[in-house]
């Protein structure tokens, strides 16, 4: 007889802890993220290890929006597959950011 087992129920001790993902939210972790680590963070760090989806456009907000000095340097890095990509690493600097002439 083939008795099929209920799906197991979450428990609260294994649930993470839940945080704001709305773009406010990301922004407030991603600008701790940069305070945190001052050698800056790559974009696929801000990913895996922030839960920070799209870090380019919230880099635009806190530049836009809170003047935030954050340049970027275009680098290699790999992935947690072991894949290398070219992508962004971030760094916040002193000071206000301003747009640079192209």
């Amino acid at each position: 007889m083939n008795s099929k087992k209920a799906t197991p129920k979450s428990s609260p001790k294994s649930l993470k802890k839940l945080h704001d993902n709305s773009s406010k939210g990301q922004c407030l972790r991603l600008e701790k993220a940069l305070r945190d680590n001052p050698d800056g963070l790559t974009t696929i760090e801000l990913v895996e290890q922030y839960d920070i989806l799209r870090p380019s456009a919230r880099i635009s907000e806190l530049r836009w929006d809170k003047g935030l000095n954050i340049k970027t340097i275009t680098t290699t890095a790999e992935t947690a597959q072991g894949y290398i990509h070219r992508n962004a690493r971030y760094v916040l600097f002193p000071g206000k950011w301003q747009e640079e002439a192209a």
